[in-house]
């Protein structure tokens, strides 16, 4: 570990995510992962040479997301660790599989209060970290608001903005035509799948999560991970 942090220390600056974390055994998991096997059993995902996040890439939820000078790490960590222990574990339900015309998928969590708080809780406690000269998504860029709250927090997905979710896969090395026709397939697919099975489903979040983030916002590798109070 000392020699992955010095390694860390290299780095000028780096995309940390603070999550929430489910239990190893849950239902959640075990939907995307039984909606991933039927758009390969459809042939969909080798049509379009697609690979699911899932199981490559730690299951969760961002409560927020930003970049990080990599000597702000430690405190980070801390302060994930305090608002472990100041919460309790989190019961909330999944609501559908959303397709994007840019080749992204999400499974959405329905509205939760405290999810929402914790959300909120973990951006007061750690924005005043965030690198400043950290550079805004291009999907956000013509939205105003979102370019209001990436200024000033380092993240245009918080707040009002922030919309629980579980990131499915996204197809960012498709042309525009070829997400077009993916979109079009997938919203079929998503409806075949919906006929035989139950997308709302209940979650528990049972830990508060620290993560090294590739550009799309999953996990590579985890650094902390802290059980919620029960």
């Amino acid at each position: 570990m000392g020699c992955f942090f010095t390694n860390l220390a290299l780095a000028k600056s780096l995309s940390i995510n603070v999550y929430l974390k489910l239990k190893p055994e849950n239902h959640v998991n075990n939907l995307i992962k039984e909606f991933n096997q039927y758009l390969a059993q459809q042939g969909l995902l080798t049509i379009f040479q697609i690979k699911p996040y899932l199981p490559h890439h730690p299951l969760h939820i961002t409560l927020y997301l930003t970049d990080y000078n990599s000597q702000q790490i430690p405190a980070i960590i801390k302060k994930a660790q305090a608002l472990a222990k100041q919460q309790k574990p989190i019961v909330f339900s999944t609501g559908k599989f959303v397709p994007s015309q840019s080749g992204y998928v999400m499974l959405t969590v329905a509205h939760n209060k405290t999810i929402q708080e914790l959300s909120n809780k973990t951006l007061y406690e750690l924005a005043h970290l965030h690198d400043p000269q950290a550079t805004i998504p291009a999907w956000a860029v013509h939205d105003s608001g979102r370019q209001a709250l990436f200024h000033q927090y380092g993240s245009p997905s918080v707040l009002n903005y922030f919309k629980p979710h579980f990131s499915i896969f996204f197809a960012e090395h498709l042309n525009k035509k070829q997400s077009t026709l993916l979109y079009q397939q997938l919203q079929k697919l998503i409806y075949q799948f919906t006929q035989s099975h139950k997308t709302q489903v209940t979650g528990y979040g049972t830990a508060i999560g620290v993560g090294l983030a590739d550009a799309q916002g999953q996990i590579i590798k985890e650094l902390a991970i802290f059980s919620l109070e029960p």
